[in-house]
């Protein structure tokens, strides 16, 4: 980077909204952005989310960079759809409704050993396909993310190991075009700095019915799961 202000700023807001400088690249040094939609995904599925229904802070605080994004090229994540994904369970066809029941219990079990914690969701930054919120700090959230996965696999032995990387985030965007040239992305970003953060107590995960959608996702709770205060 040198000694340019800019790029060690560009730098710095990529390293807080990623966490390794791979991931970092696909934002700040990328060149063009990827159709989200494009990739292979399945439609439907059982995901592990934090939602966020009792933050208000972070309702206006995605609201106000929603109204920055003019680009026909991303679509907006409504409101109500703001989440924070900490790993799957299984394809929705291959669990059944009773599977479903007992990981539940499971993940109520392994939670009652944890505590509620406070996560800051503030930068603004994403990836090739996406724009989000860095969340931190992500001790807690992997101390939490580990105890479900935990939970899954004594229900599914042969549930697929979460991946090593774990980059918390809360989308707001999703990229439906490729070969877009990152420059604009780059732009509505920078446009929007200063922002202030968002702060969250989690006092709970949920188990969520997945489905994906043409060019949006929507999920329905199945079972809350609260942390014990």
């Amino acid at each position: 980077m040198g000694s340019d202000p800019a790029a060690r700023a560009d730098a710095g807001r990529a390293a807080a909204f990623c966490t390794e400088s791979s991931a970092a690249e696909r934002f700040w040094q990328l060149d063009r952005l990827h159709n989200h939609w494009s990739r292979p995904g399945l439609r439907r599925s059982w995901q592990w989310y934090l939602t966020f229904e009792d933050c208000p802070e972070l309702r206006a605080l995605a609201a106000r960079c929603q109204a920055a994004i003019t680009s026909d090229f991303y679509d907006l994540v409504v409101l109500d759809g703001l989440h924070l994904t900490l790993g799957g369970v299984a394809a929705g066809d291959a669990i059944t409704s009773a599977q479903v029941a007992a990981v539940a219990a499971a993940g109520r079990r392994v939670c009652a050993d944890l505590r509620p914690f406070e996560i800051t969701i503030g930068v603004l930054g994403g990836t090739a396909g996406a724009l989000g919120f860095a969340v931190g700090p992500v001790r807690p959230l992997r101390q939490l993310r580990d105890a479900l996965h935990e939970a899954t696999r004594s229900i599914l032995p042969t549930a697929a190991p979460m991946g090593v990387r774990f980059e918390p985030h809360v989308s707001i965007a999703y990229c439906n075009t490729d070969n877009i040239p990152a420059t604009q992305a780059h732009a509505t970003v920078r446009a929007l700095e200063p922002l202030p953060s968002a702060t969250a107590t989690v006092t709970s995960t949920v188990l969520v019915d997945l489905e994906r959608r043409e060019r949006a996702y929507v999920w329905r709770p199945f079972a809350r799961i609260p942390l014990p205060t």
